[in-house]
């Protein structure tokens, strides 16, 4: 079979490997649509310290199962899957403390390699992370349920107990699920972006917008909010600049969501007398869990709202190559990466 492997930096090699077979109680999937994300686009660039060189990559993905473990009695050749990449353990300190998403070996055994004809499925995620996809649901979509289930367990962190206001910063593909998601939660959702191919494809999927090129961004959520600043704001641009920016935008009592991850090395500061004196919440979501997982695949089995449209580009896996270097030269949003 055919798999993608990331050997250097903007340096991919479709090589030819044995086809797996599937361990007992998991699976062998073929791989239909595999998506890219921002997470893929910085390995591609400069490397990634949980993915060593050469290595392969991809993890949001849907297919059909071609072969079955021994054990495994639920599933039957030729199902369509709709998986993630990863599921906790449900026996360390804090798999029992109910924060399933800090598991400490979710990262160990997560699965990457779904720039490929087929990637086998170990049973802990078969198990607990998997479901059939619905005739309706298209694999492309279906792909989806990797990034919506860290959408989803990220809005569950912020824990709005109300209708509320709310800006996203950053109009890559976690921005715009973001905005979809909290506008379809009924909350007054804004999704701030700077380029305008993006911002135009949010307004057309009903969602407001502001743009921080021509704007300012500080005034503009003044006014939407009477002055007071934003219930709450979702970092999505994963830049230090906005990182410490966030706290002064939203209103005394206010949350701040640092989704958008910085490089290991990276210091921020804030004042801290306006996280003291004006009760501001920072939290940064990391991961998912079994519930937004779960949780995810019903907004997609339900259609809460059009996934499909943030899908740019369609290439074949022999073209994963041009995929990226498109990516890379910043044209394309998501690409959906076919068999």
């Amino acid at each position: 079979m055919r798999v993608a492997m990331l050997v250097a930096p903007r340096s991919i090699e479709l090589r030819e490997v044995p086809m797996p077979e599937p361990p007992a109680g998991g699976a062998l999937v073929a791989v239909r649509v595999a998506l890219t994300d921002g997470t893929d686009l910085k390995a591609y660039r400069r490397g990634h310290p949980q993915m060593p060189f050469p290595t392969p990559f991809g993890h949001e993905f849907s297919g059909e199962i071609l072969a079955l473990g021994s054990g495994v009695s639920d599933w039957r050749v030729g199902e369509a899957i709709a998986c993630v990449h990863s599921a906790p353990c449900g026996a360390c300190f804090w798999c029992a403390a109910g924060e399933e998403e800090l598991c400490e070996s979710v990262m160990e055994r997560k699965i990457l390699g779904a720039y490929a004809d087929a990637i086998v499925v170990p049973p802990h995620i078969l198990r607990r992370n998997a479901f059939r996809k619905p005739d309706a649901l298209t694999f492309a979509e279906a792909a989806f349920l990797e990034p919506l289930s860290c959408v989803v367990h990220s809005r569950d962190l912020l824990g709005l107990r109300r209708r509320s206001s709310l800006a996203v910063f950053g109009d890559g593909g976690f921005g715009l699920l973001h905005a979809l998601l909290l506008a379809r939660d009924g909350h007054e959702s804004v999704l701030v972006g700077r380029r305008a191919e993006r911002l135009q494809l949010a307004a057309s999927l009903g969602l407001a917008t502001i743009d921080a090129s021509t704007e300012d961004v500080s005034a503009a959520l003044r006014e939407r909010s009477g002055g007071r600043g934003v219930d709450a704001i979702v970092e999505c641009t994963g830049t230090p600049e906005i990182w410490e920016l966030a706290p002064s935008l939203v209103r005394r009592g206010g949350v701040v969501s640092f989704f958008g991850g910085l490089p290991a090395d990276a210091r921020v500061s804030f004042a801290a007398s306006r996280l003291h004196y004006d009760e501001v919440r920072l939290v940064s979501p990391f991961h998912f869990t079994p519930r937004a997982v779960a949780s995810a695949f019903g907004l997609l089995r339900d259609r809460a709202f059009d996934c499909a449209r943030l899908i740019s580009h369609r290439y074949p896996l022999d073209r994963i190559v041009d995929a990226f270097a498109q990516l890379d030269a910043g044209v394309g949003l998501k690409v959906a990466i076919e068999a």
